[in-house]
C-alpha cells in the first residue's frame, strides 16, 4: 500500500534487485510532534514513469567498506518451519533469513537487477540456452562445476532431477506453493557439458525454471513437509552465509560467513535475525539492540521519528495487498457481496493518514500501476456485480434487522488482524463499520505476528488484511494465484485454466493469447467465480506471503544485503502473505 519508511541506524550491504522498499530519502531531525510525518509529500509512480524513482541507493565499492562487523535486523516472524520451498516456511519475512543460508533453493540460475530483468547467476550456472528443435522448446543449462552443497553433494543433474519431480505437482503429497513451470518438463539428460531439458510445451518466461537448485534430501515427502521445524538443515543448502545458531527460546538466527562459499564473500561477518512483535523493534531499534525498523504506519514513525544517528529511507513497494479472503471457508456470494460494498478509498486513507503519501486506487492482483501492462481490472469487473444487497438477495439472503440472513445465519466474516498497531486495529474497526452499512457482520480476530504464518498456512482465517509480492513478470504467478487446481476450493474454472496455459505458452506472440492483465480480470460467471482478493493500495505494507522464487523480487533482497559489495543501502522488513483485497497499507 503506501511507501515504506525504514529506519537505519547504519547501511546495509545490497545488491541490484527489484525490490519493493526503495524510493525518497529524508534526514530525520526531532520529532515534530503533530500528526504528521517530517518527510516530504510523494505519490505512487504511474504508467510510464521512471521506474529509477523507486529506489534510493548508495552506491559503494567493495574497497570502500570496512570488512566485517555485524547486522541485527527484527523479523515478525522467524520459524519454527524453515523450509525453504514448502507452504509452511512461505512467509517473505521468514524466507528473509532463510535467503542467507539457502540461496541456491531460492535463487538458483537466476538474478534480477533493479528493473527487474533476470541475467544467468554465475555463481550456480555458467549459461542457460533456449531453443526451438523438432518443435519442442529445448533449454541447455550448464552448471557452475565449483557449485557445490555444503555437505559435498555437487549441485549437478541430480539437483535438476529432483527439482523438477519435487515441484511439478505430480506427486500431491509434497506440500508445495505452485508447480509453476516445473509441470511442463518431458525430460532431463546430460548432453556433454550441458544438462538438456526439454519441455513438453513451450513455457514463457525461461527464467521462470531452476530458480531453485534443491538437494537430493528435499525429495523425502516426510523431510520436504516437516523435516524443517526448528532446523535449517544448512547441510543441504550452499550460499555465502551458514547456520551459527538458532535458538528456538529466543527466537534468534545467527548466520555467519560460509567457508564451503565459492562465490564472492560477504563483507559482514555475521547477521542476526530476531523475531520480534514491531512495538517492540521499534523499542529495541531505539535502544540500539537491532539496526533497522520498518515504520509503515503513522504510529509507528512517531515512535521513532527523532531517534539518535539515525536516518529513514523511504521507496514505494512491489506489493498487491489489502483484503484477502479464503475462498474454502467463504461461499462466493459473500466474497463478492465484500467487494462490492467495501470502501477502498476510506480505507486506503487511514493507511496513509499522515505519512504524506497519496497514490490512486490501483485494480491490478499482478502489476503495478506504472507497468505498460496495467489495466485498472477490478473497476470494470465491480460494474458486472451490482450492490451488496442485489448479490445478497439473488443467493436467497433476506434482511433480517441489521444483516442479511440466509438458513437461520447471518451473512458473516471474521477478519483476522496481527500485532498492535493502532492503524491496523482503525482500518479493522472502518471494515467491519462499511460491512454493517452493507448487511454483513463483520467480528475482528486479533493475534500475535508471530502466528502469522501458522495462521495463513493452516487457511485458519476468512479475511485479512494481506498480499503478495509483485515481480517484474507477471506470466509466472498467474498460475499461483488463479489456476483452478492451485487456487483453492470454490476458485477458478476450466476457462481461467486455459487462458492460463495459452499465455504461458505464447508469451504474448498472438493476438489471441491472452495477457495478465486479462487473467487478473478473469472470467466471473460460472460455478466457480474468481473472486477471492481486492485491492486497495499498489505498495500496501501488510504482510505478505512469499513469492515463487521466480518471482525474485523479495527473495533475493537479503542475499544482495548481507552479501554483495557493490551497493550500499538501507533495507526495513519485507512482509507477507495472502491474496488481496487491498485495503490501504496493512499492519
Amino acid at each position: 500500500m503506501p511507501r515504506n519508511f525504514v529506519v537505519n541506524r547504519r547501511s546495509l550491504l545490497l545488491g541490484t534487485s527489484a525490490l519493493s522498499l526503495t524510493g525518497l530519502l529524508a534526514a530525520c531531525g526531532g520529532g515534530n510532534g503533530g500528526n504528521t510525518t517530517s518527510a516530504e509529500s510523494a505519490s505512487a509512480l504511474g504508467v510510464g514513469e521512471d521506474i529509477a524513482k523507486l529506489v534510493s541507493i548508495n552506491p559503494k565499492k567493495r574497497e570502500e567498506l570496512k570488512e566485517g562487523g555485524q547486522l541485527t535486523l527484527p523479523l515478525q516472524d522467524l520459524g519454527p518451519d524453515f523450509s525453504p520451498v514448502n507452504n509452511n516456511g512461505n512467509s517473505s519475512e521468514n524466507l528473509t533469513a532463510v535467503n542467507t543460508v539457502h540461496f541456491s533453493a531460492l535463487n538458483g540460475c537466476w538474478k534480477s537487477d533493479i528493473e527487474g530483468k533476470a541475467t544467468v547467476n554465475p555463481d550456480f550456472c555458467e549459461s542457460f540456452e533456449t531453443k526451438m528443435e523438432g518443435g519442442k522448446q529445448v533449454h541447455r543449462i550448464k552448471l557452475n562445476p565449483k557449485a557445490k552443497f555444503n555437505d559435498g553433494t555437487p549441485i549437478d543433474i541430480e539437483s535438476l532431477k529432483v527439482t523438477h519431480e519435487v515441484l511439478s505437482g505430480k506427486n500431491k503429497e509434497y506440500n508445495i506453493v505452485n508447480a509453476g513451470a516445473y509441470e511442463f518438463i518431458d525430460t532431463i539428460e546430460q548432453d556433454g557439458e550441458a544438462i538438456k531439458v526439454t519441455m513438453v510445451s513451450p513455457y514463457y518466461p525461461v527464467d521462470a525454471l531452476y530458480g531453485r537448485l534443491l538437494h537430493p534430501a528435499f525429495k523425502d515427502v516426510e523431510t520436504f513437509n516437516n523435516g524443517f521445524v526448528d532446523n535449517l538443515h544448512p547441510e543441504w543448502a550452499a550460499g555465502p552465509f551458514t547456520v551459527e545458531e538458532w535458538s528456538s527460546s529466543e527466537k534468534r538466527l545467527t548466520v555467519k560467513r560460509n567457508d564451503n562459499w565459492w562465490g564472492e564473500k560477504p563483507v559482514l561477518e555475521k547477521v542476526i535475525f530476531r523475531q520480534m512483535e514491531p512495538s517492540a523493534a521499534r523499542a529495541a531499534f531505539k535502544n540500539g539492540e537491532v539496526d533497522s525498523v520498518g515504520a509503515r504506519t503513522l504510529t509507528a514513525y512517531k515512535d521513532v521519528e527523532g531517534t539518535a544517528d539515525t536516518e529513514v529511507r523511504r521507496g514505494q513497494r512491489l506489493f498487491a495487498g489489502g483484503l484477502n479472503m479464503a475462498s474454502g471457508r467463504l461461499p462466493v456470494e459473500i466474497r463478492k457481496a465484500v467487494m462490492a460494498s467495501v470502501d477502498r478509498k476510506a480505507l486506503a486513507e487511514i493507511r496513509f493518514n499522515g505519512l504524506n503519501w497519496s497514490e490512486e486506487i490501483p485494480g491490478s492482483m499482478m502489476l503495478m500501476p506504472f507497468s505498460e501492462y496495467y489495466r485498472d481490472n477490478f473497476s470494470e469487473a465491480k460494474k458486472e456485480w451490482g450492490d451488496a444487497a442485489k448479490i445478497l438477495e439473488g443467493a436467497g439472503y433476506k434482511k433480517d434487522g441489521d444483516f442479511y440472513k440466509k438458513n437461520g445465519k447471518n451473512a458473516k466474516f471474521s477478519v483476522t488482524t496481527f500485532g498492535d498497531d493502532p492503524v491496523s486495529s482503525a482500518l479493522s474497526q472502518t471494515l467491519v463499520q462499511q460491512m454493517k452499512s452493507a448487511g454483513i457482520e463483520c467480528v475482528i480476530d486479533n493475534k500475535p505476528d508471530a502466528e502469522f504464518a501458522k495462521v495463513m498456512g493452516n487457511n485458519e482465517y476468512d479475511f485479512t488484511f494481506s498480499g503478495y509480492s509483485v515481480g517484474s513478470d507477471a506470466t509466472s504467478v498467474t498460475s499461483q494465484y488463479y489456476l483452478h487446481a492451485n487456487a483453492g476450493e470454490n476458485l477458478g474454472n476450466d476457462k481461467i485454466d486455459k487462458m492460463i496455459k495459452d499465455m504461458q505458452g505464447g508469451l504474448f506472440k498472438s493476438r489471441n493469447t491472452p495477457t495478465p492483465h486479462q487473467l487478473d480480470n478473469g472470467p466471473t460467471s460460472g460455478k466457480n467465480k474468481r473472486i477471492k482478493s481486492l485491492q486497495i493500495t499498489s505498495s500496501h505494507t501488510g504482510r505478505t506471503v512469499a513469492p515463487p522464487a521466480y518471482n525474485r523480487a523479495h527473495t533475493s533482497a537479503i542475499h544482495h544485503a548481507t552479501d554483495s559489495p557493490h551497493l550500499s543501502y538501507h533495507l526495513g522488513k519485507t512482509r507477507r502473505k495472502t491474496t488481496s483485497t487491498n485495503p490501504g497499507p496493512g499492519s
